[in-house]
């Protein structure tokens, strides 16, 4: 009697285990809003420019790797013209600092085993002679399209760009 109220037991944990899903659905809901890729653009360092990379490279999937900082630059406001070779120039709360390059798709991003700021962090991008600074200092996402979305609004100030005055 005893080692069937055992196995009932343990069906029951078992059905009851299976039940309860693992999955958390608002970065699943997050990760769909992406939507798909671009046609004929492969995953890698080149792909979805201007969208927040950590909602898939930030430690709960599915990208890999898992990015500590990443972000994307234009050279205007407004998103269009990718930015490539500028170096984006971070210093952490405590002084330690890292310098990231933008691919040919404006793409940039660190990895924590090679640099992980401590919040909050500065921003400065550099092309040539050109510099910008952030007003302000990134306190709560390494993500930069989580706050820099297109178009400039309320709650940005949109993409992240460097171009000579107008």
């Amino acid at each position: 009697m005893r080692l069937r109220a055992s196995i009932a037991f343990a069906v029951a944990f078992a059905v009851a285990l299976g039940s309860v899903s693992c999955a958390d659905p608002t970065h699943d809901n997050a990760v769909d809003a992406l939507g798909g890729e671009a046609p004929g653009v492969r995953p890698g360092p080149t792909h979805r420019p201007g969208q927040p990379c950590l909602t898939c490279h930030g430690g709960s999937g599915p990208g890999s790797p898992d990015f500590s900082v990443a972000g994307t630059v234009y050279s205007a406001r407004r998103q269009g013209v990718a930015v490539s070779g500028a170096a984006i120039q971070i210093e952490d709360a405590v002084g330690t600092r890292a310098t990231l390059f933008s691919n040919q798709v404006g793409n940039f991003y660190t990895t924590p085993d090679t640099f992980t700021p401590v919040y909050p962090f500065q921003v400065t991008v550099v092309l040539g002679n050109l510099k910008e600074q952030m007003q302000t200092h990134v306190g709560r996402s390494g993500s930069c399209a989580d706050c820099h979305t297109d178009p400039p609004n309320q709650t940005s100030p949109g993409v992240v760009f460097i171009s000579p005055p107008q």
